[in-house]
C-alpha cells in the first residue's frame, strides 16, 4: 500500500513524463535516458525523480496505456499512446 507522500510523488512524475512526451522534441519519442538527463539543447523540463521513480511512472503509464514503448533497437523508445496511433 502506497503512502500519500509516494502516491503524490508518483503523479507528479507521471505528469512530467507525459509533458515531456507531449514536447515537440519527443515527436520521435525519448529514450529513457533522455526523460532524465538533458542536453544543452533541450527545451523541455527534465523529469524529477531517481531512476526507479521514473521507471515505476512509466510502467504504470504503460499499464494504463498512456505511453508505449519500442525496444526493437539497441535502446527501448518511450512515446505518448496517443502519438504512435497518429502514425
Amino acid at each position: 500500500m502506497r503512502t500519500d507522500s509516494v502516491s503524490s510523488s508518483l503523479d507528479r512524475i507521471k505528469f512530467q513524463i507525459m509533458a515531456a512526451l507531449s514536447h515537440p522534441e519527443a515527436q520521435d519519442g525519448l529514450y529513457f535516458r533522455n526523460l532524465y538527463h538533458l542536453h544543452e539543447e533541450d527545451q523541455r523540463d527534465a523529469v524529477e525523480g531517481s531512476q526507479l521513480e521514473i521507471l515505476d511512472a512509466l510502467k504504470e503509464l504503460m499499464a494504463d496505456d498512456q505511453v508505449i514503448m519500442n525496444d526493437e533497437g539497441e535502446e527501448a523508445i518511450f512515446f505518448l499512446a496517443s502519438d504512435a496511433t497518429k502514425a
